[in-house]
């Protein structure tokens, strides 16, 4: 069958692709194709197709791994035998994400230490587990492409730490990353204790079923075999000689890809509770997979639930249920009221937590076929390095003069310093004139971002659902939010790739104190963290999004508070 017979075309590109309009034999060719590996499925560029195929050994890495598994579960039996009080994971994107899910999702079975994922340089975060005592922490660097910044810098710091508490500090570290990185060379001349080379033909966000994922698993004590056997029948179920009529990974996909062609793209992600940490690694493969050339899915990820009148059209839910989940505690009611109001629904049943494992592959295998009918190369990342290229660019620039290329106005009645984008540069009266104008041009189908660059923290969390909140509730359009830098890693491609309807605000902090430089960086994490949101900054003010970077004091709490109070003000005006 010629593939043009059903892919809709324009110059150079595919495009949107209707599933509702593809006969039965159409979509199995299509679900074919996949599993063939065919790359034209995301790109009609031949330069392009030889990256695609090597991004897709997520779909036979379960025979692979599991050849690995006595590697795997030997390194869980290491760090107990050790007697290692905790492990530190130091990653960023889809080298942490998944072990983040795990850690929060299954935690530390018994026997087995606790796992901290520190996938940020919020100097808060770093001191907090420096403070815990580092004699007795082990720690695992992991990174794809062994170069990312923020892990050497991490690595950087709690090695320089590490020396001076052990003799021998490469005791205390492993490694996971690609084979021939630089970071395979500094676990060979640092004396790491293990280095656990992955399956180069791996992206980073398809790689939770890889060592990325399972090296955390093991240190938790997870049962492995359960998780990958629930993997495994869920590609069993997802195969290619299954119809697509019964296929749950091509159906998901249709209803991805159907309701995204119906300009339907805000996939509002419903979690049972104990299923909530396992939306964070969803939202990346979501939103970096598909966020580009204007077009994509916006995961919503965290937000409140509202009466079904304040959602917009654009609306989309999917809501993954446990079974054991009694019905007053589940989204069963809310959801119901959705579907009344004629809203598209998906529900996925877990019966379990380890159906997780089958989740990652359905996900997977969704994401991608939803990107075929989008009409976007679901694995790669164009506009992910503008943001670190501008990092770059502020970074050393302080290193050269000593001070940031940064300047803030003073809003005149909160005393808050900001600055905005030059689209809302003509605006400057004040701080709630200037987020004023981004509500007035942001329509009801666009979305908000919260880019805060704050430590993890639970009231940051609340102050900023309250604000996430009130701009749905007053202005109806759908929210997103993210800690930096770890954001950057997720969705930060989507944010400059795909729906232009968006307005963001990036807030940072005044440092309380004189934080000590990290080796090799000749700066602290405070400022590498605050070049980060510089970079973002002038990354999406340089295709002309609207975008106010606010600057809070050092008691970041008090400052968010007075800041949602001026939001509040201009989301009513």
């Amino acid at each position: 069958m010629d593939p043009s017979s059903y892919n809709e075309r324009r110059e150079g590109a595919l495009v949107i692709t209707r599933p509702y309009k593809l006969s039965q034999e159409e979509k199995q060719e299509i679900l074919k194709r996949f599993w063939e590996k065919d790359a034209s499925l995301w790109s009609e560029s031949a330069e392009e197709h030889p990256a695609i195929v090597n991004r897709l050994g997520w779909l036979d890495v379960i025979p692979r791994i599991s050849q690995k598994l006595d590697e795997i579960k030997q390194f869980g039996s290491f760090i107990t035998e050790k007697g290692f009080d905790r492990v530190c994971l130091l990653g960023m994107g889809g080298s942490s994400l998944f072990a983040l899910v795990l850690s929060q999702v299954f935690g530390p079975q018994e026997g087995h230490p606790p796992l901290i994922v520190l996938d940020t340089t919020d100097p808060q975060e770093v001191e907090n587990v420096e403070k815990a005592g580092l004699e007795n922490t082990f720690f695992i660097v992991s990174s794809k492409s062994g170069t990312t910044t923020e892990v050497r810098a991490l690595f950087n710091y709690f090695w320089d730490k590490i020396k001076n508490v052990s003799p021998e500090p490469g005791s205390h570290f492993a490694a996971i990353t690609d084979p021939g990185t630089p970071l395979e060379k500094l676990a060979g001349e640092k004396g790491f204790s293990h280095c656990f080379l992955n399956f180069p033909d791996i992206g980073g966000r398809y790689s939770a079923l890889s060592y990325f994922g399972l090296i955390p698993a093991a240190v938790l004590g997870i049962d492995i075999d359960m998780l990958l056997e629930r993997a495994s029948e869920m590609v069993s179920r997802c195969g290619p000689d299954v119809s697509v009529s019964e296929n749950p990974g091509y159906l998901l996909s249709e209803f991805l890809g159907e309701n995204a062609g119906q300009s339907r793209d805000k996939l509002t992600l419903l979690m049972d509770k104990p299923l909530k940490a396992f939306a964070l690694w969803l939202e990346q493969l979501i939103a970096e997979s598909s966020g580009k050339d204007t077009l994509g899915l916006v995961p919503i990820v965290g937000e409140s639930t509202g009466i079904p009148g304040f959602y917009g059209g654009e609306r989309t839910f999917v809501y993954s249920r446990m079974k054991s989940t009694p019905t007053e505690q589940s989204l069963d009611a809310f959801v119901d009221e959705l579907r009344e109001a004629d809203f598209p629904i998906y529900r996925l049943e877990l019966n379990d937590l380890y159906d997780i494992g089958g989740m990652v592959f359905l996900w997977e295998m969704a994401t991608a076929l939803a990107c075929h009918f989008i009409g976007v190369n679901a694995f790669n990342e164009p506009d992910v390095q503008v943001a670190k290229e501008m990092t770059k660019i502020t970074l050393e620039h302080y290193q050269k003069e000593g001070k940031m290329p940064v300047s803030f106005w003073v809003d005149p009645q909160s005393r808050i310093n900001f600055r905005a984008s030059s689209i809302l540069a003509a605006s400057m009266k004040g701080l709630t004139r200037t987020l004023r104008d981004i509500f007035q041009v942001l329509p009801t189908w666009g979305y908000m971002g919260f880019l805060t660059y704050l430590p993890y923290d639970p009231v940051v969390d609340e102050i900023v659902g309250e604000m996430r909140h009130l701009v749905r509730q007053e202005r109806g359009c759908a929210t997103v939010a993210g800690y930096g830098p770890r954001y950057l890693h997720s969705s930060g491609q989507l944010h400059k790739g795909g729906p232009i309807s968006a307005g963001f605000v990036i807030i940072t902090r005044k440092r309380s104190k004189d934080y000590d430089p990290v080796p090799g960086f000749d700066m602290s994490f405070w400022h590498i963290q605050f070049c980060q949101a510089v970079g973002d900054f002038e990354a999406l003010n340089h295709i002309n999004r609207r975008v106010v970077h606010v600057h809070l004091p050092s008691d970041y709490q008090l400052g968010l508070r007075s800041f949602s109070k001026v939001l509040s003000r201009a989301a009513r005006l």
